[in-house]
């Protein structure tokens, strides 16, 4: 399930470029404490990894950026993708009630509120064309030395689809209680490699390279569901992953 926030403010909303923290501050800001501790400190731990299981597109809207600020004009929307129902009821019903609503101190204005559902609820084969609202990333961590450093694979790097399905297996297996088998899912980027789509963003002190762009998702309708749901790749809930479904879906 996912819902779409649509926000008004009495002027124009302007906010650092590396805004992924600030959302995700106020997406926590509205649910109850007890939920907010929860995935904040813990999350669904399957194999040692912690996962939150929602992701949020970017924020959507006529904008320009400079000074490295990005400057919104109203009405400006916000998509919450997650397969976990009282996460979206409680982040809806507390934004509702929320008088002093704001990203980075900049008050806004709940406008409304759209509720999309999941997958399940339309009728789709083994590919889907998909246009990321944030962009996907996936990447390994080496060792190197007595540390370690993290490389980042792009659409093009054979490792990225195998990164994202091993990501969406442990993903499954947590909304569900249940190992997938036999499940495969490949991303193929439509068109040749571009580096426009490559966005390397900001979260707190760490840089993310992630990439945004239209792609072909093939294999397990089980395995797109909950991509669709939980967002594709890694580092959802800070803002990466989430995506729509442009082709594919028969209704």
């Amino acid at each position: 399930m996912r819902i779409k926030l649509t926000f008004y403010a009495e002027k124009n909303l302007v906010i650092p470029v590396q805004y992924n923290y600030f959302v995700q501050a106020m997406i926590y800001d509205n649910i109850s404490k007890e939920l907010s501790d929860f995935l904040h400190d813990h999350g669904f731990i399957i194999d040692g990894r912690q996962f939150k299981l929602f992701t949020f597109s970017r924020l959507m809207g006529r904008y320009s950026i400079g000074n490295g600020k990005i400057e919104f004009t109203p009405p400006i929307s916000l998509i919450v993708a997650s397969p976990v129902e009282r996460f979206l009821r409680e982040l809806a019903e507390g934004m509702l009630r929320n008088d002093n609503l704001n990203i980075w101190g900049r008050k806004l204005t709940l406008a409304s509120i759209s509720v999309f559902p999941g997958l399940e609820d339309v009728d789709f084969g083994e590919e889907v064309v998909i246009k990321m609202l944030s962009p996907v990333v996936a990447y390994n961590t080496v060792k190197k030395g007595s540390g370690s450093r993290t490389v980042y694979f792009s659409p093009w790097d054979e490792w990225f689809s195998q990164l994202v399905r091993i990501n969406l297996e442990r993903k499954y297996q947590l909304v569900y209680g249940q190992s997938i088998q036999d499940g495969d899912i490949r991303i193929e980027p439509l068109g040749p490699r571009d580096e426009r789509y490559c966005k390397v963003l900001q979260y707190k002190d760490t840089v993310i390279k992630g990439w945004n762009g239209i792609y072909r998702l093939k294999g397990d309708r089980r395995l797109i569901k909950v991509a669709y749901e939980t967002g594709l790749g890694s580092k959802n809930s800070q803002g990466f992953g989430c995506f729509e479904v442009v082709q594919g879906l028969k209704r």
